[in-house]
């Protein structure tokens, strides 16, 4: 009988020793951590660049779609009048100050204090600061990737709704 006791006694330490453990590599990172990992990933600095790849991409997908037609200058103004509203409404949504709070949120809800510690020993590796500086070209090669593919699926997705109006007109007629 002692042996049963002092077996459920050790089993019952083991237990409460895994899971404060286990409790304690899931806790949620501090805010100070996730500073220092936004700080080390210049987080900040790539908002105004992603900025920048988003204009540049409205800028091409209106060229793509204006491909083949003339625009008259008046035409042309509008367009550039819309592309810099979307600019500014860019920078004004998209600053940091808005974005941190959500952000840190999101990486907290997301990641333990043993990730965030862990990413930030990557980026403050060699490894981690070539990748970081190769980030950039890797984004903007994606970027293109995704943006060659916007305008053949939008034309699909604007023939597909053509046939949703027919379908729904045959079926109004009925």
């Amino acid at each position: 009988m002692k042996n049963l006791v002092k077996s459920f006694a050790l089993f019952a330490v083991c237990l409460f020793v895994t899971s404060t453990s286990a409790f304690a590599q899931d806790s949620k990172p501090t805010q100070e951590s996730l500073n220092k990992l936004f700080e080390i990933t210049d987080v900040r600095g790539m908002i105004p660049k992603v900025q920048e790849q988003m204009d540049g991409m409205m800028h091409n997908m209106i060229q793509e779609m204006l491909k083949g037609k003339s625009v008259t200058p008046e035409q042309q103004k509008a367009l550039d009048v819309f592309r810099m509203k979307v600019v500014k409404i860019q920078k004004d949504e998209l600053d940091w100050e808005t974005l941190e709070p959500k952000i840190s949120e999101i990486y907290a809800n997301t990641l333990s204090q043993a990730d965030v510690d862990g990413i930030t020993a990557f980026y403050q590796s060699p490894a981690g600061q070539s990748y970081m500086k190769k980030m950039p070209a890797l984004i903007q090669q994606t970027m293109l990737v995704l943006q060659s593919s916007m305008v053949p699926m939008l034309k699909k997705i604007e023939a597909a709704g053509a046939e949703l109006k027919q379908d729904l007109q045959r079926i109004d007629q009925k």
